[in-house]
């Protein structure tokens, strides 16, 4: 006959086991000290678990038992409050990740709360953090269309191609038309040169998105947009997405100048076919053609056209259509990209991943910590509470640490 509190599912390996732990010199004595404990075997003795400090036992106490004076539950040991951090510490041995680690422990042991302490184990422990997985992307933030065209513009360079050639790509956010100019030379002072030779047609637009390669971070640029009041939207380093306009752009281009060297064909004539077309096709966010949004007519083709004969009344349904694709584009690419809102703000101490080529062993997070000074959507500026230097990064780049002391 089984006395009260006394389990018969604990088996003598997993007892030895037990009694091997509170055998050890310096935890034997803390293994006694427990008040909780000790409350919780008089529970299991008379039955009464209306003490304060064994609520948290009270959903397991048909479960619960004591093999000699050790509580168990099941077959595992309830370890006391003293050596839970060594548990911990020995659950965490080679770095397993928070799945491993919790069943490490629920194969042999288990006391209240003992996954949530795994969990912030893992999370504060530095060697996890730095080579954890980049943080989900953020949510998509897309553009609205601006009031006309011409007003946002984005540019980007594509090559070097084999011959050396560059191709520098400006394109209107409202009408989605663009300019392709060829370059040898893709100095600062030969870009300001094409781009106001574009300019000079076109006019001088509000705003130009652009990245941060050598051409246009440099003075003589940067004197250029002043003078003729043009506002810089620099993306964020290392996060191409934020000007991804022209860089879809740029994998048209870069597909149809592939075709052609396959055939062996002229690649400059084939681009002059290419802008043709697309300046005579409607993409399917606006439904009107980009010469048509920028100029006020679709320019001719060889495919002839009813416009050629008469005009059809206009339309203003492209803006509308417009905002319904973009925002099903958004919905449908951030379900696919499983994006998370980052919980990154102001004051947060974070690390910053590697994004440059760095041998095998890098980590994937650099140690170093910094102090987010702003943030504004997903783009956030970090600063080095060392050095004083500042960095713009989007926040996927980034992961907050957790002061284990302040984490529930």
């Amino acid at each position: 006959m089984v006395e009260p509190g006394i389990t018969e599912d604990f088996d003598a390996e997993n007892k030895c086991m037990v009694l091997a732990i509170l055998e050890s010199a310096e935890e034997k004595e803390s293994a006694r000290i427990d008040p909780v404990l000790d409350q919780v075997k008089k529970s299991l003795q008379t039955g009464k678990w209306d003490e304060p400090d064994v609520k948290p036992y009270i959903p397991f106490r048909n479960e619960l038992g004591m093999v000699g004076d050790t509580v168990v539950r099941g077959n595992k040991l309830v370890v006391p409050s003293k050596l839970r951090s060594r548990m911990l510490d020995l659950a965490h041995e080679g770095h397993p990740g928070e799945s491993v680690m919790k069943r490490r422990l629920r194969d042999r042991v288990w006391w209240p709360g003992m996954d949530r302490e795994a969990t912030n184990r893992v999370t504060s422990c530095e060697g996890c953090r730095l080579v954890g997985l980049p943080n989900r992307p953020e949510p998509m933030s897309r553009r609205p269309l601006p009031s006309k065209p011409w007003v946002d513009v984005a540019i980007d360079f594509l090559g070097p191609l084999p011959d050396g050639v560059y191709l520098l790509v400006i394109i209107d956010y409202y009408s989605r038309y663009k300019e392709v100019e060829l370059m040898n030379k893709i100095s600062a002072k030969e870009t300001v040169s094409r781009l106001d030779k574009i300019f000079t047609r076109l006019g001088y637009p509000r705003t130009i998105t652009l990245d941060n390669a050598k051409q246009f971070v440099g003075t003589e640029f940067e004197e250029y947009s002043k003078t003729h009041a043009i506002h810089l939207n620099h993306s964020t380093p290392y996060w191409p997405q934020e000007n991804g306009l022209v860089e879809r752009q740029n994998r048209s281009l870069l597909k149809r100048l592939q075709i052609s060297n396959a055939l062996g064909r002229n690649w400059k004539q084939d681009l002059q076919d290419y802008l043709v077309m697309y300046y005579t096709t409607p993409p399917s966010v606006t439904g009107r053609t980009p010469t048509e949004l920028i100029y006020g007519h679709t320019i001719r083709s060889k495919i002839p056209s009813l416009d050629d004969i008469e005009t059809a009344p206009p339309s203003t349904d492209f803006a509308d259509k417009d905002l319904k694709s973009k925002e099903k584009g958004k919905d449908r690419e951030d379900i696919k990209r499983k994006t998370k809102r980052s919980s990154i703000d102001c004051g947060d101490s974070v690390l910053m991943q590697n994004l440059l080529p760095g041998n095998k062993l890098q980590t994937t997070y650099n140690s170093k910590k910094y102090v987010v000074m702003s943030r504004s959507g997903p783009r956030v500026t970090v600063e080095d509470p060392v050095s004083g230097k500042s960095y713009d990064r989007n926040a996927a780049h980034l992961k907050k640490v957790i002061d284990p002391q302040h984490r529930r």
